[in-house]
């Protein structure tokens, strides 16, 4: 694994072996791979086919996707359920460092109304390594609430309900990656305010 950015794994098959260099992050996402080669090898596609079309793939929007604003790199790393928060969790470990977070977490009909799931989602695996928490959303004091029991210190911990007020002061004047750790309409709401700044492109869903 290769922090937010990408994974390299071994591909062995019936066909041979393969170094696959994934431009996705994750087990999780080693695994899809994984099942897309297993179906492009059953229908008949050549290794070296396989193994191209999985180095040229790219994230879908907010789901590892990385922009530029303020001379800062933010990446946004989907969030919605204990399962998909531990795997991007475990895998911002990888980073290393301290780690600026902007958590967005809101309770919309797409989101679930029950936020209780953040209790079940391993936020101490990286408590430690947290420089800075902007909590943000519809459920930001919440959020707040579940970093600190996580052992982030409290001084440490900003809330900005307001999602754009909270990147704002998320961004701050720091340097250094900001990861975004929004939920699923949190995601679409971040993304339409980094394309209103111009930071991202405009993706139809």
């Amino acid at each position: 694994m290769q922090g937010t950015r990408r994974a390299r794994f071994e591909l062995r098959t019936p066909a041979g072996v393969a170094d696959v260099d994934l431009p996705l992050p994750g087990l999780y996402n080693v695994y899809n791979a994984l099942a897309a080669a297993a179906l492009g090898l059953a229908l008949g596609a050549p290794l070296d086919d396989v193994v191209s079309g999985l180095q040229e793939v790219s994230p879908a929007f907010g789901r590892a996707e990385t922009v530029r604003l303020r001379d800062r790199d933010l990446s946004i790393l989907l969030v919605k359920n204990p399962a998909g928060a531990n795997e991007v969790l475990r895998t911002l470990t990888l980073e290393p460092g301290e780690h600026d977070v902007f958590a967005v977490l809101n309770d919309n009909v797409a989101d679930g109304r029950d936020v209780s799931w953040v209790w079940d989602a391993d936020f101490e695996v990286l408590a430690d390594r947290i420089r800075r928490v902007t909590c943000s959303g519809t459920r930001a004091a919440e959020m707040a609430v579940r970093m600190k029991y996580a052992g982030v210190p409290p001084e440490r911990i900003e809330v900005r309900g307001d999602l754009a007020a909270g990147l704002d002061a998320a961004i701050g004047d720091g340097d250094g990656p900001l990861y975004a750790l929004p939920t699923y309409t949190a995601m679409l709401a971040l993304r339409e305010e980094l394309v209103a700044r111009g930071a991202a492109k405009e993706s139809f869903t």
